[in-house]
Formats: structure tokens, C-alpha cells, sequence
């Protein structure tokens, strides 16, 4: 199969969904990740699973290549980009589950610093 040949995702088993998934994170192809997201929830796949296996773990071997100086911070703000693509789908899923939150979270950063990664 060529680059230029697309992938039909709804062809795919689910663990062949959630593999390409990760390559799809790992490309930054957010379409894509919109797309697999929406397969999964229409499999009747929870959406904490749908986060956690398919676009957690992604971002787990973009964070690995990232730290072993394979990936760079341009490749990994693409791959956040996909991400907040499904988290868009799953976020208001998630909010319905009626889930104990686990806490809050606290964030600061330095007066005038406008970097965002790493926060």
C-alpha cells in the first residue's frame, strides 16, 4: 500500500483502530484521531477507554520519542493538536459519566512567560 492510499478505519478490528491510532497521534493527523474517536464510541466503547487506550497511550510513545531526542517539540505540538481533536468528542462523554473527580489541580507559571509546553 502506497502513502497516498487512505486507510478505511471502519474496516479495521479495534485493536487494529487503536494502532493506528497511536500512528495517527504520532503523525499528528488530527483528522484522523476525530475520525477513530468516533468509530470507538460507536462501538459502544466507554469513553475513559477510548481515552485511556487509544489516545493516552498514544501520546506515551510521542512523550518516550520526545525524550529520547527521536521527536522534536514542533512533532509533538502536532500530536497534542490530534489529541484535542478526540478529547473534544470525549470531554462533554466524560463530564455525563458522573465520575468522582479524583481533586483539583493547581497550575502557575512565572509573570509574563508565554511559553504554554510543560504545563
Amino acid at each position: 500500500m502506497s502513502e497516498d492510499d487512505e486507510i478505511d478505519l471502519r474496516a479495521l478490528s479495534n485493536d487494529e483502530l487503536v494502532e493506528q491510532m497511536h500512528d495517527d497521534l504520532y503523525d499528528g493527523l488530527r483528522e484522523e484521531i476525530v475520525e477513530g474517536t468516533h468509530i470507538l464510541l460507536e462501538r459502544n466503547w466507554a469513553p475513559d477507554k477510548v481515552l485511556n487506550d487509544a489516545l493516552v497511550e498514544g501520546m506515551r510513545v510521542v512523550g518516550i520519542d520526545f525524550r529520547d531526542g527521536i521527536l522534536f517539540v514542533p512533532e509533538v505540538l502536532m500530536a497534542a493538536n490530534a489529541m484535542k481533536g478526540g478529547m473534544q468528542l470525549l470531554r462533554p462523554l466524560l463530564a455525563e459519566t458522573g465520575a468522582a473527580t479524583i481533586g483539583k489541580m493547581v497550575a502557575g507559571t512565572v509573570k509574563g512567560d508565554i511559553h504554554d509546553i510543560g504545563k
